[in-house]
């Protein structure tokens, strides 16, 4: 326009030079095309590629550059930051392994609710939980607090304690159609050890589940709570995970002397986690007890019951009906470990 001419032309005059004058502080790099598509190149879908060693690389090209130019492209050509997930470690037999699993379950139990070959709505899938502690669980990137200096920070806020040996629990239930098994409580596999301790052992050594302890517990509590809750067990379909204990003989005879029928070893993969939905059962409970702080573990187990109780059946449902499309995802991506569920 013709003011923006004319101012253009008064600084000209002012200054005296057509070129801008040098202004205090570090000069601004100019980003042009060339530059952003440089930054593009060096960034995107780059491993541990940050803006400090991408503005290095980039000096390194010949470029002009600094951090907060780096910065500045990465925020024009929208990209952001997503941390990379941890998932499982699984080899290239492994994820082989996976997908031939992963049809042959979807050929036996189904894809479609309400097809002829549907038979989710029979599994009981069970597993044994990761260890639940009495110290809260949180983030140690978070554990810090604002202040001045450190010297204004008391003791109480700077330090936080950390036991070297935590007392925990596992627990051990399962889901179906019918809802959480067992329904009223998960089974605490502390106590139910302690039961079955020799007379003559030392009380203060750890017992520890064996072939022959896991035979037990299914002899014993789970087919009593299975044939209370659960009904004809001519119906149910048993699946438990592909720990070495569980898939010695003594444990195969014991399942198949309670469950007529069960998801063979055979056709169950040992790293198939990430599609059972009693693994999110696990990580709910957790999620829904992160940040609780307790005194002993009775404190614990009493949370722990409650949250259990609040699963609903209809949500059991839901979480056994998406079994098929998780072993399709698997399929669909090669065998590696999922997260879309």
């Amino acid at each position: 326009t013709t003011k923006a001419l004319w101012l253009k032309v008064w600084r000209i005059l002012k200054r005296k030079q057509v070129d801008d004058l040098p202004r205090s502080g570090a000069p601004r790099t100019t980003t042009t095309i060339e530059y952003i598509q440089a930054v593009k190149e060096s960034i995107q879908l780059k491993r541990n590629a940050s803006i400090r060693d991408v503005n290095a690389k980039l000096r390194e090209q010949g470029y002009k550059t600094s951090s907060n130019a780096v910065w500045r492209a990465k925020t024009e050509l929208k990209l952001k930051w997503w941390k990379r997930q941890t998932v499982q470690k699984l080899t290239n037999e492994q994820k082989v392994q996976r997908v031939i699993i992963a049809k042959k379950l979807r050929n036996i139990f189904g894809t479609k609710k309400g097809g002829k070959l549907y038979k989710w709505n029979y599994v009981l899938n069970t597993d044994f939980s990761g260890a639940f502690t009495l110290s809260p669980q949180g983030n140690q990137h978070n554990e810090g607090v604002y202040a001045e200096s450190s010297l204004d920070i008391p003791y109480e806020l700077k330090t936080t304690s950390k036991q070297k040996f935590q007392k925990s629990i596992m627990l051990w239930g399962g889901l179906s159609y019918q809802g959480l098994f067992p329904k009223q409580s998960l089974i605490f596999v502390d106590e139910w050890l302690e039961l079955i301790r020799p007379q003559c052992s030392d009380p203060r050594k750890k017992i520890y589940f064996t072939g022959d302890r896991y035979a037990r517990f299914i002899r014993t509590i789970v087919a009593d709570k299975a044939a209370t809750e659960l009904g004809s067990l001519r119906n149910v379909i048993f699946q438990d995970d592909q720990d070495p204990k569980q898939r010695m003989q003594v444990a195969l005879n014991a399942v198949k002397h309670v469950f007529i029928n069960r998801i063979e070893p055979e056709d169950c993969a040992a790293k198939l986690a990430d599609v059972w939905p009693i693994e999110n059962v696990w990580g709910a409970l957790k999620e829904k007890l992160r940040g609780r702080l307790y005194d002993n573990m009775e404190q614990l187990k009493n949370d722990i019951k409650k949250e259990w109780k609040k699963f609903s059946i209809l949500l059991c449902q839901q979480m056994m009906d998406k079994i098929p499309a998780r072993l399709k995802l698997v399929i669909d991506q090669g065998g590696n470990q999922i997260r879309e569920h």
